[in-house]
């Protein structure tokens, strides 16, 4: 029975690029997300053979592989970090029993990991290889009386070939999985010379926030003998975050006073966002800002007038990134 009902999404860390591994766990997801769509850049030459049609019998070829997807799911302290690990690069991990693992966007080198991703609903298994993010967004919606504004992800997905395959029996269920909250998140913020752990926080401001991360890696094919690609080129990444904030002396401080500055030159600012869960699980995205619009909204949630922020990330040398971003879980690595 071929029912979307019965769908599960699994995943595995590849070795090499575009090689099938089995899958080491399961990542669930918003329904129907995680499929892939395998273009094959079919195509039929015009040419003229004395007949008014377009495309003659035999004449057609396709050309290069690329499959293409979304996916998205709720933001989770255990897992999230596959999806970092395919956008930004491999993680740095310390810790013993509880663990700390740090993705900072690649700047000279290129540690992401591409992996193995297997769709099946008991019928109709597929497996695509080469699967890597090329852009993200995390966050979570303005938080209002009586809502849950869980931290959502989303991902462009690309992979480099898509077929039929197998499931990888014998996978378990998630053990433990925790979603990460709005109301638990807060910002701190404060000048660009300020040490990320020591930005004061700008007390119980926030109202909503959002990550969007581009971070492009087309699929470099040349010619030869192979539809396939075997590799991935890396573009500029950027980031771009929004937020909103209650009206405040201390967030005007913190938002228009730093925007409106007179002169040309703007003024950077770090800002660190926290969200902390049960036990030792804990997230935090340190990033370099410059400020691009500041404004009032003066209908904003339930009409509470609230700052607008949109703001783009910058290089830091201390962090050696524009972004970065750490949980704290007992998962030993990604």
């Amino acid at each position: 029975m071929a029912e979307a009902a019965f769908r599960v999404l699994q995943l595995g860390k590849e070795s090499t690029f575009n090689t099938a591994v089995d899958a080491t766990t399961i990542f669930p997801c918003d329904p129907g997300s995680g499929e892939f769509t395998l273009n094959r850049a079919t195509a039929v030459p015009d040419e003229d053979w004395g007949r008014a049609i377009r495309n003659q019998s035999g004449r057609g070829s396709h050309g290069a592989r690329v499959a293409t997807a979304s996916v998205s799911a709720p933001a989770r302290f255990e897992d999230l970090g596959h999806l970092l690990t395919m956008a930004l690069g491999t993680a740095v991990t310390t810790g013993s029993g509880t663990y700390t693992h740090v993705w900072d966007q690649d700047t000279t080198a290129d540690t992401v990991k591409s992996y193995t991703f297997r769709t099946n609903d008991g019928v109709a298994p597929f497996v695509t290889t080469g699967v890597v993010v090329t852009g993200f967004q995390l966050g979570f919606d303005a938080i209002g009386p009586g809502d849950n504004q869980m931290w959502q992800v989303s991902a462009d997905l690309q992979g480099a070939d898509h077929t039929q395959g197998t499931a990888t029996s014998g996978v378990s269920d998630p053990s433990a999985l925790e979603t990460m909250e709005g109301h638990l998140t807060t910002i701190a913020m404060g000048p660009s010379g300020t040490a990320y752990a020591s930005l004061p926080a700008i007390g119980t401001a926030l109202v909503s926030y959002q990550l969007d991360y581009s971070c492009e890696k087309p699929l470099r094919i040349y010619g030869g003998s192979s539809e396939v690609a075997g590799g991935v080129g890396k573009l500029k990444g950027l980031g771009t975050v929004t937020m909103l904030l209650k009206v405040a002396d201390y967030t005007i401080d913190e938002s228009w006073d730093i925007f409106a500055v007179a002169g040309g030159a703007p003024t950077e600012r770090r800002v660190r966002i926290s969200c902390d869960g049960a036990g030792d699980n804990a997230m935090t995205i340190d990033h370099r800002l410059i400020f691009t619009d500041v404004h009032i909204e003066p209908d904003g949630r339930e009409g509470e007038r609230l700052i607008s922020i949109t703001a783009e990330t910058v290089y830091d040398s201390t962090i050696g990134s524009d972004v970065e971003i750490s949980i704290t879980n007992a998962v030993t690595s990604y």
